[in-house]
């Protein structure tokens, strides 16, 4: 994070990775429960 950053939006970067972030350990929670369950 140090330096001029040449992105107009990190922000909005930083967001969308911490979505996907959160996305991701929503499918392996999902896959791991159905693994328990069967």
């Amino acid at each position: 994070m140090s330096g001029p950053n040449p992105n107009k939006q990190p922000v909005e970067l930083n967001r969308t990775s911490l979505y996907w972030g959160l996305l991701l350990i929503f499918v392996l929670a999902v896959l791991f429960s159905s693994y328990f369950f069967n």
